[in-house]
């Protein structure tokens, strides 16, 4: 039977309209699945939050939806309409069977296609169709525990709404990686010219211990016992005298020490019997003796082990003291001198480079000296006293005295209890910037770890103060100092580490700071910068968990 042309035509057109819009509908199913998997994985390296509820968050939103729209006209130019966007993102989701925990990122696209061949009797007079994103997810996994080390900028610049951020910044970030990773430690290492530590026992009147802790091998000129001298007066008026002279007048004021600061914290002590709890009467006394009536110090130890020879140390009169004060304190008085110039014990002059290097992923080389709880600037009990003045002061706050006293600022060593990294909140900075000084004195942090990953995170406002300038630059140009963390740490079986990072984020924008960081350490993907307090979130959660993500399907 011969079927008329009249009749063989339509069904003709109708099966060609079927087969080609179908073969077209299928390629642009596949070619969505691809670019929508795509956009999910953008959206998840741009850490979107999805927060719905603050203005930033909508701001972000927005911005991660033209992002996608972008992504699909580059895809689909023959779009009819903008296509519609939806965001589903669900943070410390736990990966069955493991501890391994992850972000969830969805990117819900509905877009409007037109149809190649509209022919009435197939399409039904419908110019277009509709095309859904296919299931494809991105789970973007929270790295494997690690141990994180925040080597912050507390200098004074830091004081008011950018440290207020940094704690909101904080604040987030350990409930972010607690949460996501239990077993991953925090550590924060508050530094200005030297990094402020809290020091074991507690003071004469029964508060805290402060120290200013640095991390390096002095040159033979410059090494003497900072620990010991770190509460003595020193002065080169009297490097050339006799012993006696110089100890007179360390007696002095150290007499001076007990009564305006020890016998007036609250409750008061009176003179007399603060003589009586913490002095020895001495029958003969002047300058001559090289002694005061009264010589005070504590009598207990500062050293759990009694036979420990640093607790000889705290009566400048013990043979021991008297032996070191003959030895050193013209060196020392040097030193003074000096710091008041580099406002750091740890400059150009007094850096033995090369033996820091080998030594500083350990303790030996550590430099730890007691912060007396005396006004920062008073040289006759601080005599380092342009260093660490984030540790704090007498009567920094109100009645902040020897019982009541209270740090600004200390050394938070790896941990993953909340209760102890809450306590940034109570910190606040004062003081210069020494960042390569601070980056030094973390690494034995870091090396009390034992994660296989290892992060250093470096946040400053921007340059260092002069002269520790000098000794950056030195450290980062001539010796790699950031190559050479990396590849002993890695060297070192008892760290367990499998991957170092070193990431250097400016928090002012200070683009110029970024480039010598990114040039001389970190490399360009790892020096950034983020001055607001979500992007400072977005940029360090993008740190703690990978740069993409990984395509998951239902």
């Amino acid at each position: 039977m011969i079927v008329p042309l009249a009749i063989l035509l339509p069904i003709v057109f109708g099966l060609m309209t079927l087969g080609i819009n179908s073969v077209s509908m299928m390629a642009n199913r596949a070619r969505l699945a691809d670019a929508s998997s795509e956009a999910t994985l953008a959206v998840s390296a741009a850490t979107l939050a999805n927060d719905t509820q603050s203005v930033s968050g909508r701001q972000e939103i927005e911005r991660n939806r033209d992002m996608v729209v972008s992504w699909m006209k580059y895809y689909f130019p023959g779009m009819k309409s903008v296509p519609e966007v939806n965001f589903t993102v669900a943070e410390g989701q736990h990966l069955a069977g493991s501890d391994t925990r992850y972000t969830y990122y969805d990117v819900d696209i509905s877009l409007t296609l037109p149809q190649l061949f509209t022919y009435q009797p197939v399409t039904s007079g419908k110019s277009d169709y509709k095309l859904k994103a296919g299931n494809g997810h991105v789970n973007k996994y929270v790295s494997k525990p690690a141990d994180y080390v925040f080597v912050v900028d507390f200098s004074g610049s830091q004081a008011g709404g950018r440290i207020a951020i940094l704690k909101s910044v904080f604040a987030e970030i350990t409930d972010f990686v607690l949460t996501n990773s239990p077993e991953s430690k925090i550590a924060i290492v508050p530094f200005s010219t030297g990094v402020s530590v809290v020091m074991p026992g507690t003071n004469q009147r029964g508060g805290q211990n402060m120290g200013c802790s640095v991390l390096f091998v002095p040159n033979s000129d410059w090494n003497i016992n900072y620990a010991f001298w770190g509460d003595k007066k020193v002065s080169t008026s009297y490097a050339r005298k006799p012993l006696k002279t110089q100890t007179y007048y360390m007696d002095s004021a150290r007499y001076s020490f007990y009564k305006k600061y020890v016998a007036a914290s609250l409750p008061t002590i009176k003179e007399a019997e603060m003589q009586n709890r913490w002095c020895r009467k001495n029958s003969a006394y002047g300058v001559n003796e090289g002694q005061m009536q009264y010589s005070c110090f504590d009598p207990r130890d500062k050293y759990p082990d009694p036979n420990d020879p640093r607790n000889k140390l705290e009566d400048i009169f013990s043979k021991e003291s008297q032996g070191l004060i003959e030895q050193e304190y013209a060196k020392a008085a040097k030193i003074f001198s000096r710091q008041a110039v580099t406002f750091t014990i740890e400059h150009d002059e007094s850096i033995n480079y090369p033996a820091t290097l080998e030594k500083m992923f350990g303790n030996e080389a550590i430099i730890t000296f007691p912060l007396l709880w005396t006004p920062y600037d008073s040289a006759d009990y601080r005599p380092w006293h342009y260093m660490c003045r984030q540790a704090g002061w007498w009567k920094h706050k109100a009645g902040n005295d020897l019982t009541k006293e209270s740090a600004l600022s200390w050394l938070i060593p790896l941990t993953n209890s909340k209760t102890e990294l809450d306590q940034f909140q109570k910190m606040d900075p004062v003081g210069g910037t020494h960042l390569s000084s601070g980056l030094i004195r973390s690494v034995p942090v870091m090396m009390e770890g034992t994660n296989r990953r290892k992060v250093f995170i470096m946040m400053s406002d921007g340059d260092d103060s002069p002269y520790p300038k000098i000794t950056t630059d030195k450290w980062l140009k001539t010796y790699n100092l950031c190559q050479k963390i990396e590849e002993g740490i890695l060297a070192r079986s008892e760290t367990n580490a499998s991957k170092v990072e070193i990431y250097y984020i400016s928090t002012t924008n200070a683009y110029t700071w970024v480039d010598y960081w990114a040039n001389n350490c970190t490399g360009p993907a790892r020096s950034k910068t983020a001055s607001k307090r979500d992007d400072l979130v977005k940029l360090i959660k993008g740190i703690i968990t990978d740069e993409t993500g990984h395509l998951a399907v239902d």
